[in-house]
């Protein structure tokens, strides 16, 4: 090898070498600092920090070290415990490799920062009404007088950038929310320096700002351009060139922040720069959103403010904002109609001290949109403690004309009119506790000929007249009438609190008469994606009496619908709420919830009366699914039922979690085609069994575990009974017992020969079926409802067959004794009848002849006094006579019965 080729092979192993260095050493210490980085950021801070994968690289950032978190997540502690205050996709932070291996070797030094990215993080920032935060989450360092602890990480960055971040703030002290989505940012600069140039970007798809219930910002754009000087030994930080926009309004930015203690100084001024009405129009989200650019617009805008003092837990800083448009107006170039004569003079103020002092003042907005005008004012002071609002609004709006002026969204058709006059002065506290002698509310609002069609509506609504007349304690819906795709509906009622429910988010209360002479619920699902509801609105707290002349649902067609109806907590509570259909009656209570919608749940009472079986089977999936029987059968059921579990796609059960039980009840019952009773027939030629009508019948159930138990009950089948038990599953299986008593004369010759062969298989050939009066059979009844399979217990026929042969012996010789026994007595009866006969003859003689004999005394009396004399003497002859003819009765009877006595015993 030449000299030349020694070098080139050395110098390649050279390379591969310090290669195999870059990948290797990363994977000996990557563990190592990860652990130690882990613990001391987690004793550092007030709340869980951890990731689902680490990695450490040299090659990205060479000469320093990427650390990779995979999946890292924060999360809060003590009364935050549980939620997540930020979540990162990916977060990579690049460390001084140096500082790296000897942090790593056990040294004291600390581990050197130079840049941090952050890849989809999703931070969550929560103030609660005490003021304490979720992001307070740095302990307090404890030091001691005498030694100063170390610094585990020491920050020296050069950049900093984070990519598609969403931010959101709840600030629940200030009555403040704000959110940022789709958020980009980059931040340079050599921080290693004592002075500073900061250039940052940084820019939101959506940010959105609601302050004391006030919208300010919704689904604007932002983008910021600062170019700052930061003094870090002063902690000052100056604003040179700064622009912030929002949308198409952009504000010019200068001023200064500075560490003021704990709390944070400001003097900011800001001012847009143009005074074109189009930049601030830009803030209108139903104007910005469809076709900007081909808007014209004229007219002029002023808006500049200040911000001034200090920021902090205790302290506020004053600040002021005044907003003024003077007539202006805006038009698309493809739609006909401008809004004109737009004015608007708003301020926001504060003195300073608390946010509570800030004072919200619309005080004119006036616009015209066609040939209607309408006005508005707007006054809110102390906006974080208990706001005090005084609003008024005046005016009418052509729907038809604002669609020929803005372009809206998913609307395909709109017209009608709004038209409303009213007016509110109130504290919020005086409507949270209801001291409605202290709230001013007062005025109406009314729609007629509203037409409102499109994607946002799939099916159209039409309300033809409604009327709200509004007060401070309620207000009357006095009329309402109007349809929703084919579904009509009138009401009438009131609302208790609309004015918390509008200005607290408070559940609305209210009660109401609505009819409907046709509605459809397949119309209200709500179609998203796959699983298709009816939600059940939240914070609403209304009473309903419901009268629906035709009511539809899928497959089933009710009429006459009536019942109480109560929605509340996303909850609709059904109270005997009853319907004829199916050419019956079904009565509803229970309820039907969707807390969550992704499972909405019921518990329900069902009370069916005389309903058809196939309509039942054909409307009902609960049916098909739970009682495949009814398939096949033919008459009319009546249940008792008590189902609970949840629904899953298009309003189906999930049937593997449904609990419940019930009672059901039939009219006389035909089964035609029922796979298993073919069967049955099948295998014992029992032909009685096929297409078999029952009497009506009465059985009790339970539905667990994804079956549907039937307790034992008994039906009559063709002069002979039937005693059945068993259950049935969601996966069509069967496991019914059949307990049968079948009377031989039933049988039939093929039957005795079927059942005889059973008995042969058994090991008991040659007995004969035919010597049994009765057969009892046990039917196992197994497989599938359309694959089924059938065993008949032949144990049981083969000794019921012996035990039939030898009864019909004992039988026949009973019958023998019987028959010599019953001749006897029968001859003893007859012989005691003709004594008894003799008797009472003999004894009616006697009579007569006493009878004559007194008669024939008293007769021959010529006077009177013999005839008085007389009379005693004959009635002592009669007397006598019927104590003889009593003696012969009693005589005859005595010896009648001995006769009789003597007969039975001889029988014995």
């Amino acid at each position: 090898m030449t000299r030349r080729n020694r070098l080139l092979a050395i110098a390649g192993g050279l390379v591969v070498l310090v290669l195999a260095l870059l990948v290797i050493l990363p994977l000996l210490f990557q563990d190592r600092i990860a652990r130690r980085v882990k613990a001391e950021v987690n004793q550092s801070l007030n709340a869980r920090v951890d990731w689902q994968d680490a990695g450490l690289g040299l090659i990205r950032n060479f000469p320093n070290l990427t650390l990779t978190l995979d999946g890292l997540t924060t999360t809060g502690v003590d009364r935050f415990a549980g939620d997540t205050l930020a979540a990162v996709r990916h977060l990579r932070v690049v460390i001084d490799l140096a500082s790296a291996v000897k942090n790593a070797l056990g040294g004291s030094d600390p581990i050197v920062v130079r840049a941090v990215e952050l890849d989809q993080p999703r931070v969550r920032l929560i103030a609660l009404e005490d003021g304490t935060a979720n992001w307070d989450i740095t302990k307090q360092a404890a030091a001691t007088p005498e030694t100063k602890a170390a610094k585990p990480v020491s920050i020296n960055l050069r950049r900093f950038e984070i990519e598609d971040g969403a931010i959101s703030l709840d600030n629940r002290k200030a009555n403040l929310q704000a959110s940022l989505v789709g958020y980009d940012q980059t931040l340079s600069g050599d921080f290693s320096q004592n002075l500073v140039g900061v250039k940052t970007k940084a820019e939101a798809d959506t940010v959105n700002v609601t302050f004391a219930g006030i919208p300010y910002l919704t689904r604007v754009q932002l983008a910021l351009d600062a170019d700052a000087r930061a003094d870090l030994a002063k902690k000052i930080y100056t604003l040179r060139d700064t622009e912030l926009r929002l949308n198409d309004l952009r504000l010019g930015v200068s001023g200064s922040a500075s560490n003021a203690g704990d709390n944070l100084g400001l003097d900011l001024a800001f001012k847009a720069p143009s005074t074109n009405f189009r930049s601030i129009l830009s803030l209108v989200p139903a104007v910005y959103a469809h076709d900007f650019d081909k808007v014209k617009t004229s007219g002029s805008f002023t808006v500049n403010g200040r911000v001034k003092g200090e920021y902090g837990e205790t302290a506020f800083p004053s600040f002021a904002l005044d907003a003024r448009v003077d007539d202006a107006a805006f038009q698309y170039s493809d739609l006909p109609l401008p809004a004109r004569n737009i004015i608007l003079d708003l301020s926001l103020t504060n003195p300073g001290g608390s946010a509570d002092s800030t004072v919200v003042d619309l005080r004119k907005f006036h616009v015209i949109i066609g040939r209607n005008p309408l006005n508005a004012s707007l006054v809110v002071r102390t906006p974080v403690s208990d706001p005090a609002v005084n609003a008024q609004v005046a005016g009418k709006v052509d729907l038809a004309d604002v669609r020929r002026t803005v372009k809206l969204e998913g609307v395909d058709q709109l017209a009608g009119t709004v038209a409303a006059n009213a007016s509110l002065r109130t504290r919020m506290s005086d409507i949270k506790h209801k001291r409605y002698g202290q709230v001013a509310a007062s005025g109406t609002v009314g729609v007629a000929g509203l037409t409102v069609k499109g994607e946002v509506l799939p099916k159209p609504l039409t309300i033809s007249q409604a009327s709200l007349q509004l007060a401070p304690e309620r207000a009357e819906l006095r009329a309402f009438k109007g349809t929703v795709g084919s579904s009509d509906l009138e009401a009438t009622g009131s609302l208790q609190n609309l004015l918390s429910f509008v200005m607290q988010n408070d559940t609305l209360h209210g009660t109401a008469s609505v009819r409907s002479n046709h509605f459809d619920l397949d119309e209200w699902r709500s179609g998203g994606g796959e699983l298709e509801i009816i939600p059940v609105p939240p914070r609403i707290d209304f009473a309903l009496d419901a009268t629906v002349a035709e009511l539809t649902y899928d497959k089933l067609k009710m009429s006459n619908a009536h019942g109480k109806l109560r929605v509340k907590d996303r909850r609709v509570t059904l109270e005997n709420f009853q319907m004829n259909t199916l050419g019956g009656q079904i009565a509803l209570n229970g309820y039907y919830e969707t807390v969550d919608t992704t499972k909405p749940a019921f518990d329900v009472g069902f009370r069916m009366m005389k309903v058809d079986i196939p309509s039942a089977f054909e409307a009902f999936a609960t049916v098909q699914a739970l009682a495949p029987v009814a398939k096949y059968a033919i008459g009319k059921v009546s249940t008792d039922l008590h189902v609970n579990g949840a629904l899953g796609k298009n309003m189906l059960p999930l049937f593997p979690g449904l609990t419940g039980g019930g009672t059901l009840q039939t009219t006389q019952l035909e089964l035609h085609d029922f796979p298993a009773l073919e069967k049955v027939v099948d295998v014992t030629k029992l032909q009685f069994l096929d297409n078999p009508t029952m009497q009506a019948l009465r059985a009790a159930f339970q539905i667990r575990e994804g079956r549907l138990f039937m307790q034992p009950f008994t039906v009559n089948v063709a002069g002979t009974t039937m005693t059945v038990s068993g259950s049935n599953g969601l996966d069509r299986s069967v496991a019914y017992t059949l307990g049968l008593k079948v009377p031989r004369s039933l049988m039939g010759s093929a039957a005795n020969q079927a059942i005889a062969g059973l008995v042969s298989k058994a090991g008991a050939a040659g007995l004969d079926v035919s010597a049994a009066p009765t057969v009892p059979l046990g039917i196992e009844i197994g497989g599938t409802v359309t694959s089924p399979t059938v065993s008949v217990d032949v144990g049981s026929v083969a000794s019921s067959v012996k035990e039939g042969a030898e009864q019909a012996v004992k039988q026949a010789v009973t019958q023998k004794v019987d028959t010599v026994a019953q001749r006897l007595v029968a001859e003893a009866e007859q012989k005691a009848g003709a004594i008894r006969r003799e008797g009472d003859s003999l004894a009616a003689k006697v009579k007569r002849e006493g009878y004559q004999q007194a008669d024939a005394l008293t007769a021959k009396a010529s006077n009177p006094l013999l005839k008085a004399a007389a009379e005693p003497a004959a009635n002592q002859l009669r007397k006598e006579a019927d104590n003889k003819a009593a003696d012969i009765v009693r005589e005859a009877g005595r010896r009648a019965d001995s006769l009789v006595a003597a007969a039975r015993r001889q029988t014995k």
